[in-house]
């Protein structure tokens, strides 16, 4: 009886102080916190960016504009076999440049004749990658160069109007886009003017299509 009522003594005593504690309020959060694609974003740790396109066939790393898209030809392109090596290599995620600084669009685009479309080539580079990722279970992105040295109405209000046309084909005609790359390259144009960029209309295009994409954007 004696080891009992000790006992009971001290759970009281245990009891007693627990109530007497303060509470301890969670701290407030220093803002910007992180969303939760975000998180999933970092967890990924590794990723391919793919740099392919006119330049590969031209000996530049930045081109000019004026390289004719039929010296784009790759006879053996195999989209598959880039997702097995990234996959190999324990990538989980490709960005592809879709289009670079040059204005070469390694997709269709309806906004312009400097595309795959008029190579020997003719491929859909883009659908042919985004595909291969799915199958491969990897995730897909793109990097869309805003400046662009070979659209005429570069360094315009209407400038914008035509990349967010071409934003839009991306983001709606290839499935699950898990990142979108910018960057705030501001050269001259054909015109010799620069451009303001719109990217609080860009990035409300990706919120609207894309709502799961994270951004890099090294412009605010």
């Amino acid at each position: 009886m004696k080891k009992h009522a000790n006992l009971f003594c001290v759970g009281a005593a245990l009891s007693l102080l627990c109530a007497c504690e303060p509470v301890v309020k969670a701290p407030e959060p220093i803002l910007p916190i992180p969303e939760t694609k975000q998180v999933e974003w970092q967890k990924m740790e590794t990723y391919a960016f793919v740099h392919f396109g006119l330049n590969t066939f031209n000996d530049r790393e930045w081109g000019y504009g004026d390289s004719d898209p039929k010296t784009f030809n790759p006879a053996k392109l195999d989209c598959e076999q880039w997702v097995k090596t990234f996959v190999a290599a324990g990538m989980k995620g490709v960005i592809l440049t879709a289009k670079h600084h040059d204005g070469f669009c390694l997709w269709p685009s309806k906004y312009t004749e400097h595309s795959v479309k008029n190579s020997p080539c003719k491929k859909d580079v883009v659908r042919e990658a985004a595909e291969a990722c799915k199958r491969g279970g990897i995730k897909f992105g793109f990097y869309l160069s805003p400046w662009d040295r070979n659209a005429s109405c570069y360094g315009t209000p209407e400038y914008n109007d035509y990349f967010c046309n071409q934003l839009t084909e991306l983001l709606t005609e290839y499935g699950d886009i898990f990142y979108v790359w910018f960057d705030n390259a501001c050269g001259e144009g054909l015109n010799g003017r620069k451009q303001i960029y719109d990217f609080p209309r860009y990035i409300e295009l990706i919120r609207k299509y894309q709502p799961n994409a994270v951004i890099f954007n090294d412009f605010g």
